[in-house]
């Protein structure tokens, strides 16, 4: 019934998310995209949406569902990352989505002026990726030594299945909650977002958008200071 520890498996699972809705504005003013690529990162992230509506016209429910959305991916691919099994728990599951918002809301962002580059038109994004998973990594290996000491011991043997893994869900998620408040952050990125103009349309590309999120959450993770130890998981 022993957990492995999960450096490997870590790594290898991607937290990027597929943010794709990013409509057209009217308007051709630089400042408006400016105030159009910040409005998009914080609809996305904070849940902050006003401006966002007004500077496209989209409708307000639809740009909610797609941060809840956002938020809900985050919170599959967290639990993916550290291979828990909560999605059909009733508590584990929206704890999981509600840390998921937590670590959105520290999303911290500088959008640049506008500028040309060939004729297009640009704006600098810098991001200071949330550096919350190398944050919390040593812990969470201790966390896990010490509950496969306790496998070890038999202090599970009469758990079900569900039990025995809220048990684990629920250490590893409170390890996160407790980092949220005072999170870390890695050294900026600077992403390059054009923006695409047509008649009097703008918009940022799918390809852009991915950037920007691949480096919101700092996915590179360093290796924790303890003896790897790798037995099988629950049967």
């Amino acid at each position: 019934m022993n957990r492995k520890l999960l450096y490997k498996k870590i790594i290898a699972v991607s937290l990027t998310l597929m943010l794709v809705f990013a409509l057209g504005g009217c308007g051709q003013s630089n400042s408006r995209y400016q105030s159009y690529v910040k409005s998009m990162i914080n609809a996305n992230y904070l849940g902050v949406t006003n401006e966002y509506v007004k500077l496209t016209g989209s409708d307000s429910e639809e740009v909610e569902a797609v941060y809840l959305q956002n938020v809900t991916r985050l919170a599959n691919n967290l639990s993916a990352y550290y291979g828990l099994d909560i999605s059909r728990d009733p508590e584990l599951g929206p704890a999981m989505v509600d840390l998921a918002k937590k670590i959105y809301s520290k999303t911290k962002f500088d959008v640049g002026k506008t500028y040309k580059d060939n004729n297009i038109n640009y704006v600098d994004v810098t991001i200071y990726p949330i550096n919350i998973l190398n944050q919390t990594n040593q812990d969470v290996y201790e966390y896990i030594e010490k509950f496969n000491q306790a496998v070890d011991k038999g202090n599970y043997n009469n758990y079900t299945k569900e039990e025995y893994e809220y048990e684990f869900a629920s250490g590893i998620i409170g390890i996160l909650a407790g980092a949220v408040d005072e999170i870390d952050y890695a050294d900026p990125q600077v992403v390059k977002v054009r923006i695409i103009t047509s008649d009097d349309t703008y918009y940022v590309g799918s390809d852009d958008i991915k950037n920007i999120d691949m480096v919101i959450i700092a996915t590179d993770v360093e290796s924790a200071s303890l003896t790897d130890a790798s037995p099988s998981d629950a049967d």
